[in-house]
C-alpha cells in the first residue's frame, strides 16, 4: 500500500521539468500519470484479472472525471464566497445564502457519486477488493492535499 502513495508522489515530484509547459496541459498530464500509477499498484495488490482491471480502469477515470468536475466546482465556490466575505464590503447576504446552499448541493452530489462507485465496482470487485479500492484512493488523496498544503505554504482551508 506504501508503493501505490510512494508511486503517486514520485509522478508528483517528477512534474517539475513540466512546469514551462502549459499548466494545465501539465496538470492532465500529472493526472493521468498519478491514475495509471496507482491503477498498476492496486492491480497487483488486489490481485485482479486482467477483466476486473479492464472495467476498473474505466470506472476509475469516469469517477476520477467526475470526482474533478466536483472538486472544481467546489473551489469555484468557496473563491465566490471568499469574496463576498472581504474585510470592510457588506455581504449580499442573499448570494452569500446561495453559496452556502451550493456547496451544501455539493456536497450531497459527492455522496450520492461515492454510493454509485461503489454499486459499479461490486459489479465485478468483491468486498475486499473494494474496501482495498477505496481505502487506496483515500490514502492517495490525503497525500495530495498534503502535497498542494506544503506547495501553498500551509494547510490551506479548514472547515468548520
Amino acid at each position: 500500500m506504501r508503493s501505490l502513495v510512494l508511486s503517486a508522489i514520485a509522478a508528483l515530484v517528477l512534474a517539475g521539468p513540466l512546469a514551462a509547459q502549459n499548466p494545465q496541459m501539465r496538470r492532465q498530464m500529472l493526472q493521468q500519470q498519478v491514475v495509471e500509477r496507482f491503477l498498476a499498484n492496486y492491480r497487483v495488490q488486489a490481485g485482479l484479472t486482467d477483466e476486473q482491471f479492464a472495467k476498473v480502469q474505466e470506472e476509475s477515470r469516469r469517477a476520477f472525471d467526475a470526482r474533478a468536475e466536483l472538486a472544481e466546482r467546489e473551489r469555484q465556490t468557496l473563491r465566490e464566497l471568499e469574496a463576498q466575505m472581504r474585510p470592510g464590503v457588506a455581504a449580499d447576504e442573499g448570494k452569500v445564502v446561495s453559496l452556502l446552499d451550493a456547496l451544501v448541493q455539493i456536497q450531497l452530489e459527492r455522496a450520492a457519486q461515492a454510493r454509485e462507485e461503489q454499486e459499479e465496482y461490486a459489479a465485478f470487485l468483491d468486498p475486499v477488493q473494494r474496501a482495498q479500492l477505496t481505502l487506496a484512493w483515500a490514502r492517495l488523496q490525503m497525500q495530495i492535499e498534503r502535497v498542494r498544503a506544503g506547495r501553498q505554504g500551509g494547510p490551506g482551508m479548514q472547515g468548520p
